[in-house]
């Protein structure tokens, strides 16, 4: 608890004033009753900015009886019950970081009296989707539909640079003027007019995605994205490593880019093993609701080709 009073979270969310009056309580809905028999299930891996939390901090209240949720926040927990019954269905907590907010831990009702349960990964994808829809954005498409436009992924060994597709994905200093490694080959590949692009840009925060023309190279697009630090895994930077692949698919969708070329964000000067770093890119890019058709891994060295053979499997294409 800080010394004005308020809990860490809340000033780190809101500042000394804490939330605002008008936020949603569990007073304004009738008959709020919590989890009956919560169980935990793997939390979404999301990195949410401030204002996002904002959003999702100030309650969801339904304008219409087809909307089924209300949700709101006690401290750094969110509460989500059906809007018809009253009854609590999902329990989130969060924590502040200095890239964003990221969830710790997620429970539901395992009682099938109150609720009906998806299998855990198919609630931990639910929960994702609701989370976006109480922050103020549209509900998601159904699962089935998403499943049927999943993109075809491929691995190759190969240099980025000269990858035929709509868009490469480029692991981008944040200050997007070219670093090192593959940021400096695609600037130098791309041209002058990059750089030049970029300051227009301004610096990039950690697990976030910004696009730019793709100049000199052969893609179209460039979508330039901040990887973390390895440091041991404890920290967050799985999070943000996910989510620089989900916001670099979410820059391609802007752009109506059809095919991207993905490198392995954050295994080299930044540390990542690479067989975690694969691993997180394949399941994200599996779980992320995209109109992207091709989804391309250009790998540096074979130990990183194999990794992602191993993931990638007979089921998708390796070459």
């Amino acid at each position: 608890m800080s010394q004005d009073g308020l809990s860490l979270f809340s000033r780190a969310l809101w500042g000394p004033d804490g939330s605002p009056e008008d936020a949603a309580t569990k007073r304004d809905w009738n008959d709020v009753a919590p989890i009956r028999r919560p169980e935990p299930i793997p939390p979404p891996q999301m990195l949410l900015s401030n204002a996002e939390m904002q959003a999702i901090a100030s309650g969801y209240i339904p304008m219409d009886m087809n909307d089924k949720w209300f949700a709101f926040m006690e401290g750094d927990g969110l509460f989500l019950h059906r809007s018809w019954t009253g009854l609590g269905i999902y329990e989130v907590t969060f924590v502040a970081k200095e890239t964003g907010f990221m969830i710790t831990s997620a429970r539901v009702e395992s009682d099938p009296e109150s609720y009906k349960r998806d299998s855990a990964i198919g609630e931990r994808e639910r929960l994702r989707d609701l989370i976006v829809h109480v922050s103020g954005e549209p509900m998601p498409p159904l699962l089935p539909i998403l499943i049927q436009s999943k993109p075809q992924l491929e691995a190759v060994l190969g240099d980025i640079t000269a990858e035929r597709v709509d868009a490469i994905v480029n692991p981008a200093s944040a200050d997007l003027l070219g670093g090192g490694g593959v940021d400096l080959a695609i600037h130098r590949a791309a041209g002058p007019e990059l750089r030049s692009y970029c300051m227009t840009l301004g610096p990039c925060e950690l697990g976030r995605a910004k696009i730019s023309p793709g100049f000199r190279l052969s893609a179209r697009w460039v979508i330039h994205t901040v990887g973390p630090q390895w440091r041991g895994g404890s920290d967050g930077e799985p999070v943000l490593l996910e989510s620089c692949y989900r916001e670099s698919l979410a820059q391609a969708d802007e752009v109506g880019a059809e095919s991207v070329a993905f490198p392995a964000i954050a295994t080299g000067a930044h540390g990542c093993p690479r067989t975690a770093a694969a691993e997180i890119a394949v399941n994200t890019v599996r779980s992320t609701p995209t109109k992207v058709r091709q989804i391309r891994f250009v790998c540096f060295d074979m130990p990183t080709l194999k990794a992602y053979q191993r993931l990638l499997g007979e089921t998708e294409s390796v070459r």
